[in-house]
C-alpha cells in the first residue's frame, strides 16, 4: 500500500520547531554549564549536541578535554539537577579548531566627549603657558569640527 503524499509546508514547519526546539535546549543547556567551569575554559568549548542523553562538548585542547574528564560526574550531576534529568552520559572531543577562532576584540575608539573636552578646555585657562595651549589642542579633538 503506498503512503499518501505529504505537505511540504507541514514536513518543513515540522522540522523547524524540532530544530528550533533543540538549540533552545542547547542554548539553557550552555547557561547551566558555564558557571560550572572555569571560566578559562568558556573561550575553548562548544557545545556540539545533545541527543538520546548524550552530550557531546567539543574542546580546544586535550589538556582541557582531560581537565573535564574528571570533573564529568559532578557536571552530570549538576545538569540532571538544574532540569537535564535525561543526561546519560557526557563525551568530551578534541576539536583543534577551536582554538584557531578567535574572539572579536572591542573596537576602541579614541574620541574624547564634550564633557571630557570642556574639563580639559576649562584645565588650560586656568593653567596657562606651553601646557595650556598642549590642553586646548587636546581638548579641540574632542569637539566636532565646524564647517
Amino acid at each position: 500500500m503506498k503512503s499518501k503524499p505529504q505537505d511540504m509546508a507541514q514536513l518543513a514547519s515540522e522540522r523547524f520547531a524540532k530544530l528550533q526546539n533543540h538549540a533552545g535546549q542547547m542554548g539553557q543547556l550552555r547557561q547551566c554549564l558555564l558557571p560550572l567551569l572555569d571560566p578559562a575554559v568558556h573561550d575553548q568549548m562548544k557545545i556540539a549536541n545533545l541527543r538520546d542523553g548524550k552530550l557531546v562538548i567539543e574542546l580546544a585542547s586535550a589538556a582541557w578535554a582531560t581537565r573535564l574528564q574528571y570533573q564529568r560526574l559532578d557536571l552530570m550531576s549538576a545538569l540532571r539537577r538544574n532540569g537535564f534529568p535525561m543526561l546519560t552520559t557526557i563525551e568530551f572531543k578534541v576539536n583543534p579548531k577551536l582554538s584557531q577562532i578567535t574572539p572579536k576584540k572591542a573596537v576602541v575608539t579614541k574620541q574624547l566627549s564634550s564633557n571630557a573636552s570642556d574639563h580639559l578646555e576649562s584645565l588650560a585657562n586656568n593653567v596657562g603657558g606651553e601646557l595650556g595651549e598642549k590642553l586646548k589642542k587636546l581638548a579641540a579633538r574632542g569637539r566636532p569640527i565646524k564647517k
